[in-house]
């Protein structure tokens, strides 16, 4: 595999209820200066230009507002598929691995957490790229 023709895949993971949020909405969809909570991961690695394909998994009653609220609008090309979450997480990060099509690596992040930064995605990227597989943690 050529260094340069690695192909990250993203799993972002929205699948989640917010039960204890006590709100209307899973958090993941609460607006925040303008966007939904799961627009700023989404933008993060849409910028990142080793990411080749996102894959956002989610209930499927957040399939559509997904799409056109928050793919379409923010002018979002690399989401190749919104799927349906799982009972469990492992199940909703199976259920995402299945719908990417030709990466070699697959980063997956909780779409719920905004705060992923530039430079945890390219320390990741070059971490993995070294060490094959990896663990992201922020002290």
């Amino acid at each position: 595999m050529n260094e340069n023709n690695i192909r990250f895949g993203v799993v972002l993971l929205s699948a989640g209820t917010g039960s204890r949020m006590n709100s209307d909405i899973p958090k993941q969809y609460i607006v925040i200066e303008g966007h939904p909570l799961l627009y700023y991961s989404l933008y993060e690695f849409e910028m990142c230009p080793y990411v080749s394909e996102i894959v956002i998994v989610a209930a499927e009653q957040y399939h559509d507002m997904i799409m056109k609220d928050i793919v379409t609008a923010g002018g979002f090309s690399k989401v190749s598929a919104v799927t349906e979450g799982g009972k469990e997480r492992y199940n909703s990060v199976y259920n995402g691995l299945k719908k990417l099509k030709d990466v070699d690596y697959v980063m997956i992040h909780d779409g719920a957490r905004p705060l992923i930064s530039e430079k945890l995605i390219s320390d990741s990227i070059e971490n993995v790229k070294k060490y094959r597989a990896i663990v992201p943690a922020i002290a």
